[in-house]
């Protein structure tokens, strides 16, 4: 009786160690947080800040526009939904989307010229290819 109770004993605590063993190799495979690259260089910051932020930021008025893009947690986004808002603001900005032309013909000083959207564009294709891309 008391061999049969070692042999469960033992058993069990070799589950038990194996159990641990398993989890401690699974975390350890599992891919850390990723490098997400997320930069704003100055000259597309001022075309960002001239004819975007006023409605994509936490303390917009504009509650659609903050919700659909906020520059100000664009950062603290994982790699894939930033690639996917970054995306969006290229698609956006390459259809002349953004800033809307409701917005434009309000305040036509917020319009982006040629430059400033290929500006853009390239900024929002550099971090799309520089976080994996799609």
């Amino acid at each position: 009786m008391k061999n049969l109770l070692s042999v469960a004993i033992i058993m069990a605590f070799s589950i038990v160690i194996l159990s641990f063993t398993m989890v401690s190799n699974e975390q350890s495979t599992t891919p850390q947080s990723s490098d997400v690259t997320y930069e704003v260089p100055n000259n597309v910051q001022v075309i960002l800040d001239n004819s975007c932020y006023g409605c994509h930021n936490s303390d917009s008025k504009s509650t659609k526009g903050k919700m659909k893009l906020n520059f100000d947690k664009l950062g603290d986004l994982k790699q894939g939904k930033l690639v996917s808002k970054l995306s969006r603001i290229y698609n956006a900005v390459n259809e002349q989307d953004m800033p809307p032309k409701k917005f434009i013909s309000k305040y036509p000083d917020k319009k982006l010229s040629d430059s400033q959207t290929e500006t853009v564009k390239e900024w929002a294709n550099d971090l799309i290819n520089k976080n994996g891309g799609l």
